[in-house]
């Protein structure tokens, strides 16, 4: 026991010095009744361990062991720092005085053993059980379970298993349920709760000496729902019912999350019944899972039943019930409505947390609402609520994406001022919006600065270095950043680099996402097929079709064999840039190389040949899917049906739309939006009119585009009160008129000389703050300058008032 008696040194020698006041007999009556009173702090313990340890016999084991106890155990809000060493630093100054009259039993070596596993010394707590059993001590149930513990933490489930199903029956130590229960969580925690199963089945099997309790089930339930496994644990959930052990709050908790989790949501509210049928009162838990569940899937209406109801009957809503609706409703662009719930949360006497501030933060970030996003943040810090490094980063990152780098910039060394210093996270932010503001230079500096304050640059940020510097073309500085990124120990892969190639093809930038391809392999790195395919495609957005014919022969040069992807990347290239003619031959050619065309290979040829006026040819193309057996879906109808209408084929059209509804093929609202345009442009205005009428009965709702091609169509047509129905009829099935359709409507009625109208959709504009198309300004300002049109003016919104004023100048 050396080991344990030279590892800490002795406490404070005032302590020792203290004059003893109280008999021992006293002493031990105190801190019994105080330890069983739980009224024994970890101070106070230190105090009597101090001032009984002089004066102990051994019926003082007791007291001292419930002194170890309580320090041991002391949480890290109380004054005593690392109570596990404090408790070792006692034991060791009992060891070193021990007279024969205080004997170290069983009990206390107990709780040292616990104090090194806490201690994160494992090899010492089985040098304290080693001790044990060199002592002849006979070991008990409460002896294992800290082994046990710190043996699964280190992913050691084997040799806790050897413990449990070997060592403890040798010495004579039958294993309790509790040590079976760490087992299983060990486990599961190792994503291995198939093998927790049988563990739990050899307890069943083995009847009487050791069945599983609630725990043990709700453990490896829980196992299964983590590793998607969610019918092996609705299974043996039923298996626990069958076994008789009633599920409590926990058990039921962790079913209707894992369902919840599992899009389940029907199933959980089942769970949730039977829950209530059993007597056993849901808790905020229970219904926070099923909110977010309902949240994950798209259905508020649920979400708010369940907040509505938690409020009306109980448990009230927490600060995490009114997060969870509020992150879902910003996460869909409805912040005003999240602002609302937010303050709705505060007039019920509920404070707002820092996760709450910062969701609702984020979501007005998201839209760009800079001021109401400042305004909230202001709320925040005036509410008590120090800002952590992620809600900096939100309004670090919101500015940068609107490129107003200054103020970017501002809240970043604002951070400091807070008493935050910026962690690697807010660099990368600072350093990205830089990279794209094309001041990559200065980026740099934040990268030395971040370097110098001692953070160690992740791949993030040298991949947001490397891409800013390939961006400009400073190949050398990108290079340079590259053999950096390696020394540091970080290897670049074919992924990473890929991934810088493809946002600069996305940029436009395929010169320099050639010279990124050229670096990759300069520093070792192999391109695989979707670098090339990167490539090819972001040459073909460059209508360079020609070079991206070129790389993929280099590609087949070098031994990679093109798939169907890197195919259909270059036919779709001839067919965007109009080189049909190449596009059919690369496309018969592609047949011969074995590579099987997918429904997107024919899909690419029919748009190609529709758009080409190459009618006859595509309706060749289109048989031959068909004969192919490929499946056909909603989207190659669709490409179809609109290029039949748009070169001059809707009877045709008619005839193959009409055929595929009395197949009951599901088509979508683009299908119908396509035909009614097309009946439209033929005059066909009753038919185009039925056939929106009868869209609901097809379980589909009309969207936008729908919307917006009636309504041109119905104000062309003089039918005013039709089109002012129809928007309210929009906005009742969830659509608001966007941009596009409202300048569309105000143009239809300008030419018309519907004036009054068009003013009172300028006014809906401004109040949506839509911006006048460059095509509707035009109009309305030609228009204003031929005169006579004064009560027209006083009905616009007061911003084009102007125009009234430079005509009569």
């Amino acid at each position: 026991m050396g080991v344990l008696h030279g590892l800490f040194a002795a406490t404070n020698a005032s302590r020792r010095a203290r004059a003893c006041r109280r008999s021992c007999s006293e002493l031990e009556r105190l801190i019994r009744e105080r330890f069983h009173a739980g009224s024994l702090s970890p101070d106070d313990a230190l105090n009597l361990f101090d001032e009984l340890l002089p004066q102990a016999r051994p019926a003082s084991m007791g007291a001292i062991t419930q002194l170890l106890t309580v320090v041991s155990r002391a949480p890290s809000s109380s004054s005593v720092r690392d109570g596990p060493t404090l408790a070792v630093s006692l034991f060791n100054r009992m060891a070193q005085e021990d007279n024969k009259t205080l004997g170290l039993d069983l009990c206390t070596h107990n709780i040292i053993i616990g104090c090194f596993c806490r201690m994160g010394r494992l090899d010492l707590g089985f040098a304290a059980f080693g001790k044990i059993l060199k002592a002849g001590w006979q070991v008990n149930a409460f002896t294992f379970p800290n082994l046990l513990r710190s043996l699964c933490g280190e992913k050691k489930t084997s040799e806790a298993m050897d413990i449990v199903l070997r060592r403890m029956p040798e010495l004579g130590c039958t294993p309790d349920v509790f040590s079976y229960s760490i087992l299983l969580k060990g486990l599961c925690d190792k994503k291995e709760s198939q093998e927790a199963l049988k563990l739990l089945y050899m307890m069943i099997d083995n009847a009487g000496s050791c069945l599983p309790n609630v725990v043990s089930y709700s453990t490896v339930v829980d196992g299964f729902f983590k590793e998607g496994e969610v019918e092996k644990a609705y299974s043996l959930f039923q298996k626990m019912l069958d076994e008789g052990i009633s599920p409590d709050v926990v058990t039921y908790n962790l079913m209707i999350d894992g369902l919840c989790k599992a899009q389940a949501t029907d199933r959980a509210e089942e769970v949730l019944q039977q829950m209530l049928d059993k007597g056993i009162k849901p808790n905020c838990k229970t219904y926070n899972s099923l909110i977010h569940g309902y949240c994950h899937i798209g259905k508020l209406e649920d979400a708010i039943r369940k907040l509505n109801k938690m409020s009306r009957d109980g448990p009230k809503p927490d600060v995490v019930t009114y997060t969870l609706v509020i992150d879902y409703l910003c996460r869909n662009g409805r912040c005003k409505e999240a602002r609302r719930v937010f303050d709705s949360m505060v007039q019920k006497g509920l404070k707002p947390n820092g996760t709450t501030y910062g969701t609702l933060i984020n979501g007005y970030a998201s839209k760009g609402d800079l001021v109401d996003m400042h305004d909230l943040f202001n709320l925040m810090v005036s509410d008590g609520i120090t800002p952590n490094h992620h809600v900096f980063n939100i309004l670090i990152r919101a500015y940068a994406k609107l490129q107003m780098l200054d103020q970017a910039m501002f809240i970043f060394t604002s951070m400091r001022h807070q008493g935050l210093k910026p962690d690697i996270v807010n660099y990368a932010t600072v350093m990205g919006g830089l990279c794209k503001a094309g001041r990559v230079d200065d980026a740099m500096s934040q990268f030395k600065q971040m370097v110098n304050e001692g953070l160690t640059p992740n791949d993030v940020v040298f991949h947001t270095l490397i891409h800013g510097f390939c961006a400009i073309g400073e190949w050398n500085k990108a290079e340079e950043l590259t053999f950096e990124m390696l020394d540091r120990g970080m290897q670049p892969n074919v992924v990473y680099f890929n991934t810088i190639m493809s946002n600069l093809c996305r940029e436009g930038r395929v010169v320099e996402a050639r010279h990124a391809f050229d670096l990759m392999v300069g520093v070792g790195v192999t391109p695989n097929v979707i670098s090339y395919t990167t490539l090819i495609d972001g040459y073909c957005l460059d209508g360079k079709v020609d070079e991206a014919f070129q790389v993929l022969m280099g590609m087949v040069e070098v031994g990679l064999l093109p798939d169907v992807i890197t195919y259909n990347t270059l036919l779709n290239g001839y067919c965007k840039n109009g080189m049909i003619d190449e596009g059919l031959a690369f496309f018969n050619k592609m047949l011969g190389k074995d590579v099987k065309p997918t429904a997107i290979t024919y899909n690419i040829m029919l748009q190609g040949l529709f758009q080409a006026g190459r009618t006859s040819t595509a309706k060749e193309l289109y048989v031959r899917m068909v004969d192919s057996g490929i499946q056909l879906e909603v989207v190659t109808y669709n490409i179809v049906l609109g290029g039949l209408c748009e070169n001059g084929f809707l009877d045709e059209a008619l005839t193959m739309f009409q055929g595929l509804l009395s197949k009951n093929i599901k088509l979508d609202i683009v299908t119908f939006t396509t035909m009614i345009d097309a009946l439209f442009k033929r005059g066909r205005s009753k038919a185009a009119m039925d056939l929106f009428a009868a869209i609901p009965s097809h379980g589909l709702v009309p969207n936008v585009v729908t919307y917006n091609i009636v309504m041109e169509n119905l104000i062309k047509e003089g039918l005013l009160e039709e089109s002012d129905n129809l928007i309210l009829a929009m906005e009742k099935n969830g659509y608001a008129p966007d941009s596009c359709m409202l300048n569309a409507v105000v143009r239809r009625l300008l030419l018309g000389g519907e004036m009054s109208r068009a003013a009172s959709y300028l006014c809906k504009c401004d109040e949506k703050k839509f911006s006048l198309e460059a095509s509707t300004a035009s109009l309305l300002v030609s228009i204003i300058s031929e005169g006579n049109c004064e009560e027209f003016g006083k009905s616009l919104p007061e911003k084009y008032h102007f125009l009234f004023k430079a005509r009569k100048r």
